[in-house]
């Protein structure tokens, strides 16, 4: 594991421990009869000092970023690759009924022998 991811985790177990520590003192205000809301100092101070700890490692401890801009994904793919979407070619069309078969002239040929032949 590398440093940074180390400092991250023990950042995040200590503001695990502040929450804990805000619940104990809760419950012991509470105890004792005390209507304070406000936390400790201490409290407060650690869970923010532990916040921006955890922050701070988790930014240097990502690796380098990918770029997102449209060249460089496009250098991954071919024309062929891209423009090959056989989901959107479509077969069985209504090109049929705007023109009917016997108008198409391999189909009028064919009509014709079949005519001639009967």
């Amino acid at each position: 594991m590398s440093a940074g991811k180390g400092v991250a985790v023990a950042a995040f177990l200590s503001i695990l421990h502040s929450g804990f520590a805000a619940r104990e003192y809760l419950r012991y205000s509470k105890s004792i009869g005390r209507q304070d809301p406000a936390l400790p100092i201490e409290i407060v101070l650690e869970c923010l000092i532990s916040l921006v700890v955890m922050t701070v490692a988790v930014v240097v401890s990502v690796g380098n970023l990918k770029p997102i801009s449209y060249e460089a994904e496009m250098k991954r793919y071919s024309i062929d690759g891209i423009y090959s979407r056989p989901s959107f070619q479509v077969f069985n069309h209504r090109g049929r009924f705007l023109r009917p078969i016997a108008d198409h002239p391999a189909m009028a040929e064919q009509a014709a022998k079949d005519k001639a032949a009967s």
